[in-house]
């Protein structure tokens, strides 16, 4: 991995920066119906070239992406014929008791 350095990136962003926009030559009637040479601009978007070397990432919920496993009593493996009967077997006794508990444990929920 290239090691950047924070005034050569700095450096090159107010470079960016500078471009306001590119001019394109073209060909317009006037008034009087004549045609004439005028230079049209394209204004470049700011924002972008601000954060060109940037690039952005999602984090990944570690729950979807299969890496833990956050049963509290954890029975086979997640999707298993094993799993949804035990699963069948605990929210049939949450019923039972009529507390509103989940049998899974997030670390959002501890804290």
């Amino acid at each position: 991995m290239i090691t950047k350095f924070p005034i050569i990136e700095n450096a090159k962003r107010q470079a960016r920066l500078c471009f306001v926009g590119m001019s394109i030559p073209t060909e317009v009637k006037d008034i009087d119906g004549e045609m004439i040479q005028v230079e049209k601009v394209l204004k470049f978007n700011r924002t972008a070239l601000k954060n060109l070397c940037k690039v952005k990432k999602e984090k990944v919920d570690c729950r979807y992406a299969g890496g833990q496993d956050t049963m509290i009593v954890p029975v086979g493996k997640p999707g298993s014929r094993e799993r949804v009967e035990e699963l069948t077997k605990q929210y049939e006794a949450i019923a039972a008791c009529g507390e509103e508990i989940s049998p899974f444990s997030f670390k959002g929920e501890d804290e």
